[in-house]
C-alpha cells in the first residue's frame, strides 16, 4: 500500500477520512441553525469529553455547515491556557464582523459594530493588535465590566446579522481554560442574545469539567445551553471509521482483524486514526489480517506513547508524575483521592499539592468531590508501561 495514499489522519483537530458516529450531532446543529435563523430561538450547545474523542473535528464540521447556510463563522478558536477574555472575543468578533461587512446589505451596520468592537478591545491588556479602520463607538462595551461589555458586543453582532437575514456563529474549543469571570460573562451575554431572539449562536467544547464550571459561573447556565457528552464511538461506528477510508481506496480488513483493532482502540477516534496510519504504512498488501495487526501492534503502541502520551506526562512536575504513577496502579476509575493518598503518601495532605497541580494542568479532572480521573484515555496503561511508582522512590 502506497504511503502517499494513507487516508488516516491522527492529529489534533485533523478531519478524518470518514466522520463516523456523529450524524445525530450534525443534525442537532442544523436544527439549531435553522431555528436561530428564523428567530424561533434555541439554546446554544456545549460539548464536553476526554481528549481524543473528536471535539475539535466536530467544531470544524459545524463551521463548514454554518458557512454553507450563509452564516458568518469565527472558524474554530482554541482558547489558550492563559487566555485573556477581551483578546479572545476581540479576535473572534473581528472575524465575524469583517466577514459580514463584505456583504452589501450589512456593510454600514457592520461598520458601526466594528466601532463597538474597537471600544471593547481597547480594554484588552496591551491593546488588541488588529487595526480596525473605523471610529470608536465610545460609551458602548467599554465600561470595564466583562458581563456588560460582552453583552453589548454580542447584541451589536446579532443586530448586524439580523440586518442581513443571516446568523453569526462562535466556535470555541478548550473552553475549560476560561476563568469563572469570563464564563459568567459568556452566560450573561448569550442569555441576553436569547431574550432578544438575535441570530447568534455558540458551540463550545471542553474537558468533562466544563459543564460544572459554567454552572459555577452562573446557576442559570444549566438551562441556558444544551449540554452534550461526546464519548467514544460505539463499535459499529468505530468499525466504519476504521474500514471505510481504506475501502474507498480498495483496501480491506479481515473481519477478525477489524474486530481486534476496534476493541483495542476502545472506540476513541484518535486511536482509530493512529492504528490505521501505522497499519497502512507497515502492511504490504490487502486484506489486512490478524497476523498483520499482531506483527505491528508493538510499533503502534510505541507511536502512541511518543505522539500522544509522552509530552502530556512530561508536562507534569516530578511530584505530579509520582502522583500519576500511584494513581495508575489503582484498579478502578474514577479513583478515590483517599486511596491515592493511602497508596503512595504518608499523609493525605502531602498528596493535595500534586493533585491540585494536575487539575490545573488538565491532566486529571474531578467527576465529584473526593474522586479524580484521567482526562486522557488509556493514560493509565501508558504510565504503567513506562513509569511505575518505583521510578519515583
Amino acid at each position: 500500500m502506497d504511503r502517499r495514499d494513507d487516508p488516516y489522519t491522527p492529529g489534533s483537530g485533523r478531519p478524518p477520512g470518514y466522520l463516523a458516529g456523529r450524524d445525530a450531532d450534525l443534525e442537532e446543529f442544523q436544527v439549531l441553525i435553522h431555528r436561530v435563523s428564523r428567530e424561533v430561538g434555541d439554546r446554544s450547545i456545549i460539548y464536553s469529553g476526554l481528549r481524543g474523542v473528536g471535539k475539535t473535528v466536530l467544531l470544524i464540521e459545524f463551521d463548514t455547515l454554518a458557512r454553507e447556510t450563509g452564516w458568518a463563522s469565527t472558524d474554530v478558536h482554541e482558547v489558550g491556557s492563559q487566555a485573556d477574555f477581551r483578546t479572545t472575543f476581540s479576535e473572534t468578533a473581528l472575524d465575524l464582523l469583517l466577514s459580514m461587512s463584505r456583504r452589501e446589505r450589512m456593510k454600514e451596520r457592520a461598520r458601526k459594530a466594528l466601532g463597538v468592537l474597537k471600544a471593547f478591545s481597547a480594554e484588552a491588556p496591551g491593546g488588541f493588535k488588529a487595526r480596525i479602520d473605523v471610529e470608536v463607538e465610545s460609551g458602548t462595551a467599554d465600561t470595564g465590566d466583562p458581563e456588560g461589555d460582552l453583552t453589548a458586543l454580542l447584541v451589536e453582532i446579532g443586530e448586524v446579522a439580523r440586518t442581513g437575514a443571516t446568523g453569526a456563529l462562535f466556535l470555541l474549543d478548550e473552553m475549560q481554560n476560561l476563568n469563572i469571570s469570563t464564563l459568567g460573562a459568556i452566560c450573561m451575554a448569550f442569555h441576553r442574545v436569547s431574550q432578544k431572539n438575535l441570530p447568534v449562536a455558540l458551540v463550545g467544547t471542553g474537558l468533562p469539567q466544563l459543564p460544572r464550571l459554567l454552572r459555577e459561573a452562573k446557576p442559570y447556565a444549566e438551562r441556558l445551553f444544551q449540554y452534550r457528552d461526546l464519548d467514544r464511538l460505539p463499535d459499529p461506528a468505530a468499525r466504519s471509521a476504521l474500514i471505510t477510508p481504506a475501502e474507498r481506496l480498495g483496501v480491506s480488513y479481515v473481519e477478525d482483524a477489524a474486530r481486534m483493532i476496534v476493541s483495542e482502540c476502545g472506540g476513541y477516534p484518535y486511536f482509530i486514526q493512529e492504528y490505521g496510519r501505522v497499519l497502512w504504512r507497515e502492511v504490504e498488501s490487502s486484506p489486512i489480517t490478524v497476523e498483520d495487526f499482531t506483527s505491528v501492534r508493538d510499533l503502534i503502541i510505541s507511536e502512541l506513547d511518543r505522539r500522544f502520551f509522552k509530552d502530556r506526562f512530561e508536562s507534569a512536575s516530578d511530584a505530579e508524575q509520582r502522583y500519576l504513577a500511584v494513581m495508575a496502579e489503582l484498579p478502578d476509575a474514577p479513583y478515590r483521592t483517599a486511596d491515592i493518598a493511602g497508596a503512595g503518601y504518608r499523609t493525605r495532605g502531602s498528596a493535595s499539592e500534586p493533585r491540585d497541580g494536575l487539575l490545573r494542568k488538565d491532566l486529571i479532572w474531578s467527576p465529584r468531590r473526593g474522586l479524580v480521573d484521567f482526562t486522557v484515555p488509556h493514560f493509565a496503561q501508558y504510565i504503567r508501561r513506562n513509569h511505575p511508582p518505583s521510578d519515583f522512590d
